[in-house]
């Protein structure tokens, strides 16, 4: 079962979104941006999710920061939704941290997490 660290804004929301979309395909974890950058950086957990108001900011920081920046996108900013191609090409580049504006929570959280479970 792959691993989702869980950090920003919405973490419970996100959590659920995640669990619904693809159950039984990820073990969720809800933590601070930097211990879940480190979680996956040490290869102790698969994905980064995080959200804020941008979804570039301070969703992202730490994973940039500490995961590193090729392994780091954003699949939603305010007033642009996610789109289905270009999540599957981020996964398909091997990208592990995943950013999003909390407004497309609803849509883009479902989105990735059908797409990473194709992975599973």
């Amino acid at each position: 079962m792959k691993t989702i660290a869980i950090a920003g804004l919405q973490r419970e929301q996100i959590k659920a979104q995640i669990e619904e979309a693809a159950p039984g395909k990820f073990e969720c974890h809800i933590l601070n941006d930097m211990d879940a950058a480190m979680k996956v950086k040490a290869g102790e957990l698969d994905y980064y999710v995080g959200a804020c108001n941008t979804g570039a900011g301070a969703a992202l920081s730490m994973a940039i920061a500490i995961i590193g920046f090729n392994e780091s996108c954003t699949i939603a900013k305010p007033a642009i939704q996610a789109k289905e191609e270009q999540i599957a090409q981020f996964i398909t580049e091997g990208k592990k941290a995943f950013g999003l504006s909390i407004e497309h929570v609803d849509h883009a959280v479902p989105m990735l997490a059908t797409l990473l479970a194709r992975e599973v």
